[in-house]
């Protein structure tokens, strides 16, 4: 028996060794053919060119930046390391005013000089609709006071000896380091550049320590350190942090941890860094709040198993679809034709700043400001809801170039394709469509078939999902091919700039914005649908709409503003390409659309 069992000891390490050797030549099977690919795109002929984006130079105030996670991530691959110094020379950033539409049309000084009529267009019809329907008094937008990343600030007024005054705070107890414009790694070099007492027992006697409204990823356990027996409030929100400091686990005192409005994510483990925050044995609150992706019920529950009832924990839960605060669990189920579907793809803090500058409300009925942190969604999307109401009760609703919603309409089109060219794209994708059927790569959205194909840009990571990806172009290479010489035939520049095309069949409504894109996409739609509806929508600004004509034309639109696809005859076939970039520089939000826009009615044009 016993040499029964040695026998069988090495027969199955050596199966094991063969599976693992197997493995392995898989994996370097999967890696040299994307590596192969890449070679072969790049002595292409340019097809299939790896994605390069060229700066903007026509206008310096242009910053190329995006959100907030993507101008976090384009810092820390500049230098992970940087240590947050502060100069009381520079010029606090402002970066903000392009990262991402706000709700509203942007300001005309914030965009290149090319778009200059199109916003002197858009914003004169959007002043003579808020006129129109608020009166003179609504010439201009309201200005609402923001702070370093764009973010609705109702205490941007707040001084050092305000905060003193607080009952939280004793003195010179509290040490405030907001709002200084400070990026990168918080570290005891960063003390030192803020005059603060240079010798480390002198940081003993912090108390609060306040580095809020900043631009910090990261805070140095030589920072800490000093202050590890001391301090009991540590105030880190509206920054870039993706997960807690580990240094936090030095703070033996902490009682008080907030850290709302910075990237965290749902890993309890890694971003959450729970079983550090269960060995602070004084921990009494963390403030988690407007961190997008840290909503969910089950992470709430978890925290509380693993934190205690001690310690108090704000995270409200994201709505449950169907409640007030946000209606339909995704752009597929919402209905297109309401305002409300129309507004819901815009985040909460965007509803709140078009309802004080478009509409002129600053108080709820109970005297709060709009733009406090208690004030709901749902209750800041009705009050928004009644004001449209209001204003469409005032105006004639049988005017040519207004929606059912009373927002204005104007019509632009897009490049008309040359008609061989376009003729062949419509038999591809006829002929695809009838014997492929793919519902599943985006079920956020309401389509009869989906399909997105990458360029072997993005296939540099290597991986399963690039192996995936690239198998999948290669093998629809053909209708790869054709999509690139339909772009290529109206903008080449930017064909050289793609890194995606989604492959549409009958996509219906399905307001929402393109959360990923990092500048405006192309799209191309061709089939028997009639002309002058399945009209590509974008909204403009809050009382403006365009109606983008893309029917065997490229037209471009900024899909980081809310957009669907217009009602046409179900019955009839609409296939469409669009095309966009996901990687590379972003590029400042300008307009919506690309060229100026008509207020011609569509039915008129055909007349």
């Amino acid at each position: 028996m016993i040499a029964a069992n040695e026998s069988s000891t090495p027969s199955l390490s050596l199966r094991a060794a063969k599976r693992a050797k197997r493995k392995q030549e898989k994996k370097e099977r999967k890696r040299k053919a994307v590596t192969d690919y890449l070679a072969d795109a790049s002595s292409n002929s340019g097809k299939r060119a790896k994605a390069k984006v060229e700066n903007e130079t026509e206008s310096d105030a242009a910053t190329l930046i995006g959100g907030k996670a993507s101008r976090a991530r384009l810092a820390r691959q500049d230098d992970e390391t940087t240590v947050a110094i502060y100069n009381s020379e520079e010029v606090v950033s402002k970066e903000w005013e392009q990262h991402r539409p706000q709700g509203g049309a942007p300001i005309l000084s914030q965009v290149l000089p090319k778009h200059a009529k199109i916003v002197e267009f858009l914003e004169s019809k959007e002043e003579e609709m808020r006129i129109g329907g608020r009166g003179v008094g609504m010439k201009e937008r309201m200005v609402v006071e923001v702070d370093c990343h764009g973010s609705m600030d109702t205490d941007i007024t707040a001084s050092y000896s305000t905060k003193c005054n607080d009952r939280e705070y004793i003195g010179n107890e509290l040490c405030d380091f907001s709002r200084l414009n400070l990026r990168g790694n918080f570290s005891f070099g960063s003390f030192s550049s803020l005059s603060i007492l240079r010798e480390s027992s002198s940081l003993s006697t912090i108390l609060h320590l306040d580095l809020s409204r900043n631009e910090l990823w990261d805070i140095s356990s030589d920072a800490l350190k000093p202050l590890s027996s001391s301090l009991i409030t540590l105030d880190i929100s509206r920054n870039w942090f993706e997960s807690i400091p580990q240094s936090i686990g030095t703070l033996k005192e902490l009682k008080q941890l907030k850290m709302s409005h910075n990237l965290l994510n749902s890993d309890a483990t890694k971003s959450l860094r729970v079983e550090t925050l269960a060995s602070m044995k004084q921990l009494e609150m963390i403030d988690l709040r407007w961190n997008q992706k840290c909503g969910k019920e089950s992470l709430l529950e978890q925290l509380r198993s693993s934190l205690g009832e001690k310690v108090k924990l704000n995270m409200p839960v994201t709505a449950p679809p169907g409640t007030r605060d946000r209606v339909g669990e995704t752009p597929a189920v919402r209905d297109a034709k309401l305002l409300r579907s129309q507004l819901e793809p815009w985040s909460t803090t965007a509803l709140t700043r078009r309802l004080m500058a478009d509409f002129g409300e600053n108080l709820t009925e109970d005297g709060k400001s709009w733009a406090g942190e208690d004030v709901s969604r749902g209750d800041v999307m009705e009050r928004l809801l009644s004001m449209y109401q209001e204003e469409v009760k005032d105006k004639d609703s049988n005017l040519c170039n207004e929606d059912d919603n009373g927002r204005a309409v104007v019509y632009v089109s897009g490049v008309l394709v040359e008609e061989s060219l376009r003729s062949r794209v419509l038999q591809a994708l006829e002929e695809f469509w009838s014997t492929t059927s793919l519902t599943g790569e985006r079920p956020g959205i309401r389509a009869k078939n989906y399909m997105i194909l990458c360029s072997p840009a993005m296939f540099e990571s290597g991986g399963k999902k690039a192996a995936k990806a690239m198998y999948k172009l290669k093998k629809h290479q053909a209708l790869w091919d054709l999509a690139y010489e339909a772009v290529n035939s109206v903008d080449p520049s930017f064909a050289s700039q793609f890194t995606a095309v989604a492959v549409t069949h009958n996509f219906v409504g399905s307001p929402h914005i393109d959360k990923q894109n990092i500048g405006p996409f192309y799209g191309f739609s061709v089939g028997d649908f009639a002309e002058g509806t399945g009209h590509l929508m974008v909204e403009c600004s809050a009382r403006v709409v365009a109606a983008v004509n893309t029917k065997n034309r490229m037209a471009r639109v900024d899909g980081r503003f809310p957009h669907w696809v217009g009602p046409y005859d179900s019955k009839s076939s609409r296939y469409s390409l669009i095309f966009y970039r996901t990687q590379g520089t972003p590029e400042p939000i300008g307009p919506s659309v690309f060229a100026v826009p008509s207020t011609t009615c569509a039915r008129r044009m055909e007349e």
